[in-house]
């Protein structure tokens, strides 16, 4: 199989894409701990961070391999083709938490009398076809569009900031340590523990060295986003208000008074997170199909694109068929089932590399 290669540029901006997604539709941990979520947002982001340390790393001890065949190499061939069947299985579940994700906002908001399935429906064609085209198309992409959302960013931030009315970052340290502990996890379980896909895309970026500065870049610019998101939300709907409120974020962008424009600026907003939310899927697509291509030495992988397509739609349609299913999972089985893929089977190849290393 060959795989066009990008750039690390690209590969930071593909990263920033996905991490982000709609990383800043719920802002469940705010709901929990409120102004004190910055604590548990940057403890999440400096775990990843130190956890993509160590993802680069042992790529760097195999410069020639996918992320795949390095997992097998470390685990051995069937213990790591068990490995690498329980990242698909965490990848179908992002999948499907970003496809309910979208249906469900789209339903709430904009189109409450559309089945889910039509909008997941549809989505799924884009991302199908899109991954379907390769990493090179996606990056590209993701370079021209991204540019234009993170202006449209800032003027949504401009704006929702004249109408901040309380102090966003009072009171601070109201919560017990354990809390802010557990809000670290939820935060590290959505939208920082993602960054583990990325590591199977690293073999097709052309400068090994700058992986990782590209990759925390990256994810630094998605904590930044998260934390003006959810301190713009505190400061303009309140405390009380922004507890309440499905889509806290949202929320505060329809309270945006421009004249008669005040539509175009929702839809602003809207297009961003359809968009980042697209993105996000693309990838997860891609980097299954190649996963399976690699665990089967497949020549040609172009053809399990759709299969894997209509795999992530009929999974969805089972799971978490109301927001508070989909919230519950957020929330109490996420935060932990991240764990393993994220945190201890990177440690566990940081630790065969050493071995190995001793050996020789």
């Amino acid at each position: 199989m060959k795989f066009e290669k990008i750039s690390p540029f690209q590969l930071g901006f593909l990263c920033f894409a996905f991490m982000s997604g709609f990383s800043t539709l719920y802002l469940l941990e705010a709901k929990v701990i409120m102004h004190d979520v910055w604590i548990a947002n940057v403890t999440a982001m400096l775990a990843v961070l130190l956890i993509l340390k160590v993802f680069t790393y042992v790529q760097s001890q195999f410069p020639n391999l996918n992320f795949s065949d390095i997992i097998e190499a470390l685990f051995g061939k069937w213990l790591g083709k068990f490995v690498l069947v329980f990242y698909l299985m965490g990848m179908i579940g992002l999948g499907v938490l970003s496809l309910r994700s979208i249906s469900l906002f789209y339903n709430t908001a904009i189109l409450p009398n559309t089945s889910p399935m039509l909008i997941m429906g549809l989505v799924l064609c884009v991302t199908t076809y899109a991954a379907f085209l390769g990493l090179g198309t996606i990056s590209r992409s993701i370079v021209l569009i991204l540019p234009f959302f993170i202006v449209a960013i800032l003027i949504i931030g401009f704006l929702i900031y004249q109408d901040v009315e309380d102090n966003p970052l009072l009171p601070q340290f109201q919560h017990p340590f354990p809390l802010i502990l557990y809000c670290a996890m939820i935060s590290f379980g959505f939208p920082f523990g993602k960054a583990g896909v990325i590591a199977f895309v690293f073999s097709e970026v052309t400068v090994h060295k700058k992986l990782y500065k590209s990759c925390s870049i990256a994810i630094v610019s998605s904590c930044i986003y998260l934390l003006m998101s959810t301190y713009l939300s505190f400061g303009s709907l309140g405390d009380n208000m922004f507890k309440t409120a499905s889509f806290p974020f949202f929320s505060s962008i329809q309270m945006v008074k421009l004249g008669e424009y005040i539509e175009r600026i929702e839809i602003m907003i809207i297009s961003i997170w359809t968009v980042l939310t697209l993105f996000e899927i693309i990838v997860v697509q891609y980097v299954f199909v190649k996963i399976i291509g690699r665990m089967f030495k497949l020549r040609d992988i172009k053809a399990l694109y759709l299969p894997v397509g209509a795999i992530f739609l009929v999974v969805s349609s089972k799971s978490a068929v109301n927001s508070a299913e989909l919230i519950a999972y957020d929330l109490s089985i996420l935060p932990f089932s991240i764990i393993l893929p994220s945190i201890l089977i990177p440690l566990s190849m940081l630790c065969l590399v050493y071995f190995r290393k001793i050996r020789r």
